[in-house]
């Protein structure tokens, strides 16, 4: 993510797609009356080609010059790690009634085993802010390896298990395990990859998690009929210790110190979140001098010694290079977290995704026991409500990728060739409004009195909702304040 934090103005371009537009509006000139256009000297060069920015060294250890294997494997552990975390979280949701059968005969209420699911979401975002600092001080790879270490015990632990509070504990720490999926991974996918290639990246992230989670959420009651609940975790444990090999073998690390590049009088400086800075020449030094970076390096081929390549050996080694200060990275770090809250960009994100997971939550508490007690569905059938969620959430991503974003490239050309990130709010009203007459059709016909097809339509649309808002909500918050950008570095 470029941007331009030296600058008055904060106008800014996120996205390949939002350069090509304003290149093609602006042409050569790259200032109009808002004052500098970020990315417009950068992404394309004169000729209208895509450069690779950030800008890799000559090291063939930057991540930016993996080969096309590396980066796949890469790619492939975090949508892994992520897709099992996440899923994992979510999957008592179809057999909560079993939960309640167990623990309710020995004096729990029907809130304190709902801990069982929302105790989990909340342990997943304290997660992010343990995870994504020590693994800015320590090296990604070890970290993520800890993280799929720890998720793995936990997840023993909740299958072998006799009792709630012991249940609960586990479920915490499978929670703190899995803050990894939306902090670090999403760092370690943005270091390997240019800035025009980003979107794709993360559209694949975010479908895995969408659509393979449902279907392994679809399966978990007919699991829980046929071999008992504790398979629910085996089956974890099982697919959680292949991921572990796959980080293992192929996770390899991504923290990489990249010197700064001049291009077309701009300079390009990556820091240690991964977001890209561009300012002028003129202004280079007292950038440096403020974040500490090394010199400038004019272009690939300086005279310095090219490192040679690791190994595949060295590359597997389960630790990396901490950094000089590791503790001090971890408290500026959470400073900087907490910096990101004057942001109303950013806290506004924070809302509306917030209150829209808080909403799916609710539902997926409340549906086993509507299908199950109100519309009499078998208790190995109320999996079957994730087919609506996998449809309603490939709804959602092609509402961004095909709706959305052409609209915020209409808006850009609108406004003389000027993106800007409130035009993403527009883009949000639809689902916004979807999702609230959803959430009534499903308070409506959670009593019985109506078809089954009342709550699972409320489902399966609201899926949709939420997949657009919390996608729309990322973007807009990355743009409107990149400077904040420390967790979920999406494009």
């Amino acid at each position: 993510m470029a941007t331009t934090s030296d600058f008055d103005t904060t106008q800014a371009k996120s996205s390949t797609s939002h350069v090509e537009h304003s290149e093609k509006i602006l042409g050569d000139d790259h200032t109009n009356d808002h004052g500098h256009v970020e990315g417009n000297a950068l992404i394309l060069d004169r000729e209208g080609e895509i450069r690779r920015v950030p800008v890799p060294s000559n090291d063939p250890n930057d991540p930016l010059n993996f080969s096309a294997w590396e980066r796949y494997s890469v790619i492939f552990c975090c949508c892994w790690f992520s897709l099992l975390g996440l899923s994992l979280a979510q999957g008592l949701a179809p057999i909560l009634n079993i939960m309640t059968e167990m623990y309710m005969p020995q004096g729990y209420t029907v809130d304190e085993i709902l801990f069982l699911i929302t105790i989990l979401t909340l342990c997943i975002g304290l997660g992010n802010y343990i995870i994504l600092p020590l693994g800015l001080a320590f090296g990604r790879r070890p970290v993520f390896l800890v993280a799929t270490i720890i998720l793995l015990g936990a997840t023993i632990g909740s299958a072998v298990q006799n009792s709630y509070n012991a249940h609960l504990g586990t479920r915490i720490v499978q929670g703190l395990a899995t803050g990894a999926a939306e902090s670090l991974l999403p760092l370690m996918l943005t270091e390997i990859t240019f800035l025009h290639e980003r979107s794709r990246v993360f559209g694949l992230y975010w479908m895995i998690q969408s659509i393979l989670g449902c279907v392994i959420n679809l399966s978990t009651s007919y699991l829980n009929h046929a071999l008992g609940w504790r398979w629910f975790y085996w089956l974890f444990v099982i697919t959680i210790s292949t991921g572990l090999v796959f980080v293992l073998l192929g996770g390899f690390e991504t923290q990489f110190y990249r010197s700064a590049a001049s291009v077309d009088g701009q300079l390009v400086i990556t820091d240690e979140f991964g977001v890209m800075h561009i300012i002028p020449d003129s202004e280079a030094q007292a950038h440096l001098d403020r974040v500490q970076q090394r010199e400038v390096q004019q272009s690939e081929g300086d005279g310095v010694d090219v490192p040679r390549k690791k190994t595949y050996l060295q590359r597997i080694k389960p630790w990396s290079t901490p950094q000089p200060r590791p503790f001090h990275v971890i408290v500026t770090s959470w400073l900087h977290m907490a910096q990101s809250l004057t942001s109303p960009g950013i806290i506004y994100a924070i809302l509306t995704s917030s209150m829209a997971l808080g909403c799916l939550v609710g539902i997926s508490l409340t549906y086993n026991e509507v299908l199950i007690q109100e519309y009499n569905w078998s208790p190995e059938s109320v999996g079957l409500i994730n087919v609506g969620g996998i449809i309603g959430s490939v709804f959602g991503m092609l509402y961004c990728a095909l709706l959305a974003d052409r609209f915020v490239l209409w808006a850009g050309s609108r406004n003389r060739g000027v993106h800007m990130p409130e035009h993403h709010l527009i883009t949000m009203g639809p689902p916004a409004i979807i999702g609230v007459g959803m959430l009534l059709l499903y308070g409506f016909t959670a009593h019985g009195g109506s078809t089954w097809w009342g709550p699972y339509m409320g489902w399966t649309i609201f899926q949709f909702a939420f997949t657009s808002i919390v996608i729309i909500s990322s973007t807009f918050a990355s743009e409107a304040a990149p400077q904040h950008q420390v967790t979920r570095p999406h494009c």
